[in-house]
């Protein structure tokens, strides 16, 4: 067999080995969905201040004594979070099986805010935030990041308890204005700014 033959026959098993390694993936179950924010101790406060957020899937499986194995099966883009993200998956309360499967997968959300904590954040902080998801996530809009839909969520409320809220600018226009301000004016809280924004395009 000529050196090209042999080349061509070992690309091709190992593009039936792939195949085989997805479609085996496609059929793990989903054991469980967690959200972890940096309140809850396993999200260091140091990569939440960094702008470090993502999600990771984690594959666990169990041998037959009932210990587990973490694989990270879809990164976070983060390798510290995809090891904090193996550390959660692995613990008895987040990988429970289901119907008797041996592995699953458990889908870990490192989420920097909650809608608790939107009102005390200033636009420093969000920038820090959209810098990190333009630098790791290029191919994703700003406008997707959670804070965003976190924080449009309760300006619509506040705008609709003062009665300004029946001619709603589009999320759009304010999200677009909001990253704009936000990068002129880093000591403004980040919500206020929103609301700012939005009034403006409501009176034109």
């Amino acid at each position: 067999m000529t050196s090209k033959a042999v080349l061509g026959l070992s690309l091709l098993l190992a593009l039936l080995g792939a195949q085989q390694s997805a479609a085996a993936q496609a059929t793990v179950p989903v054991w469980r969905e967690l959200v972890i924010y940096p309140a809850d101790g396993a999200y260091p406060a140091e990569l939440a201040r960094r702008g470090v957020q993502g999600e990771a899937l984690v594959e666990v499986t169990l041998d037959e004594q009932g210990r587990r194995a973490a694989l990270v099966r879809s990164s976070s883009r983060s390798a510290e979070l995809d090891t904090l993200a193996a550390r959660i998956a692995e613990r008895s309360d987040a990988a429970t099986p289901v119907s008797g499967a041996r592995s699953g997968l458990v889908k870990i959300l490192f989420r920097k805010d909650h809608a608790s904590t939107v009102a005390a954040k200033t636009c420093a902080d969000f920038n820090v935030d959209a810098a990190y998801q333009a630098a790791v996530f290029p191919e994703r809009d700003i406008r997707g990041m959670p804070v965003m839909v976190e924080s449009i969520g309760k300006l619509i409320y506040s705008l609709h308890r003062d009665g300004k809220g029946r001619s709603f600018p589009g999320m759009g226009p304010v999200l677009d204005a909001t990253v704009a301000a936000c990068a002129r004016n880093p000591g403004d809280g980040m919500l206020d700014v929103m609301r700012r924004e939005a009034l403006k395009l409501l009176e034109r």
